[in-house]
């Protein structure tokens, strides 16, 4: 993605700064560290999930339930090691090592 482009929707964990630059989201971007951690550490998607409800950490569509699907999808999304614009959330390595987990379930 270009981080000039007038596209809408951007990664959760991301918002726009005044030059419409992605940034860091303050309130979203822990989560998704959090969602990577405890995935590297061997809790199921659906225990992430439950984890998350039981923070209150809310949803990318602000509701307090997660889906598995949804989380994922976060698990699989590059732009949270950086690049198109993205500045990075998660290592490459946490990154890659996740991808190699998920390839074996």
């Amino acid at each position: 993605m270009n981080p000039d482009s007038k596209q809408k929707r951007i990664a959760f964990g991301y918002n726009r700064g005044p030059a419409n630059q992605i940034e860091y989201h303050s309130g979203q971007a822990p989560t998704v560290k959090l969602i990577y951690k405890y995935y590297l550490e061997g809790v199921s998607l659906a225990d992430i999930a439950e984890n998350l409800k039981s923070i209150g950490a809310p949803s990318p569509l602000n509701k307090p339930t997660w889906g598995k699907q949804t989380i994922s999808n976060i698990l699989s999304n590059p732009h949270y090691i950086g690049g198109d614009g993205y500045p990075p959330i998660i290592s490459k390595e946490d990154f890659d090592k996740v991808q190699e987990i998920k390839k074996k379930k």
